[in-house]
């Protein structure tokens, strides 16, 4: 059963979600079998502190994909099918791992951390909650974890990437200091809202390859930086305002 229409009860206020840790597990994973290991391991550590898993569309944004180029649709429309899609692959997820439960907002989450357990995002709801975020939007995976990390004051955020994240690459050019987001943006590892979502996320921000989730599981205990750190790049003139929150 799915624990979102059936929460535990509790006799306090649901904690904060600002020691939390955001989770992108990107469409990579999808079909892979560890991925059910970066699920045990979100559910682990959900135990001890709030966990919000943030899905990509995974293989169901491909049809999404297919009927925008044989339709010619709205970008409107193609940006709530793409949500649709990654509410699709937050719900393969929970099916994966039951224990790990769905919320459409930031208060659902907060009461699955109070019972003890992660989050995994249906990011459908903004469609709803944020309209004007929606239709003013590339509503990419990573923008949109980027935002949820913002928006719930979360301590970190990891976006978790199937190939080999840039200062791990042949060369290792980032080592004095990590590689900026505007760089994987034009090298199209990031989607283009991301490098303005990071600069206003006051957390550490970390791309780590789906084969690490043994490190990333000891640094997690002990509290130590894991993986690629990704820097900020300075403002610019034309990034825009954040809106309001969800609740």
């Amino acid at each position: 059963m799915d624990t979102r229409f059936n929460p535990t009860p509790i006799e306090t206020a649901p904690p904060s979600l600002e020691n939390a840790c955001v989770i992108l597990l990107g469409g990579g994973l999808a079909d892979w079998v560890g991925m059910a290991d970066w699920m045990a391991l979100a559910g682990q550590v959900g135990r001890q502190r709030p966990v919000v898993i943030v899905p990509t569309g995974g293989p169901f944004v491909d049809t999404v994909r297919e009927a925008e180029d044989m339709w010619r649709l709205q970008p409107g429309v193609v940006r709530r099918m793409t949500l649709l899609a990654m509410d699709s692959f937050a719900l393969m997820l929970h099916g994966i791992h039951p224990e790990i439960a769905t919320a459409l907002n930031a208060s659902e989450m907060r009461v699955n951390a109070s019972a003890g357990r992660a989050s995994v995002w249906l990011p459908s709801s903004l469609a709803a909650a944020r309209p004007d975020l929606i239709e003013d939007w590339d509503a990419t995976s990573d923008s949109l974890a980027a935002w949820l990390a913002v928006d719930v004051k979360a301590e970190r955020l990891i976006l978790v990437k199937a190939g080999a994240c840039p200062c791990h690459g042949p060369g290792n050019p980032f080592a004095s200091g990590g590689p900026d987001t505007t760089a994987m943006v034009r090298d199209g590892l990031l989607g283009p809202d991301f490098p303005a979502w990071r600069r206003r996320f006051q957390g550490a921000v970390w791309c780590v390859e789906r084969e690490r989730v043994e490190e990333v599981a000891a640094a997690l205990e002990r509290g130590n930086g894991l993986g690629c750190p990704l820097a900020a790049t300075p403002w610019r003139s034309t990034d825009q305002g954040t809106g309001q929150g969800m609740t």
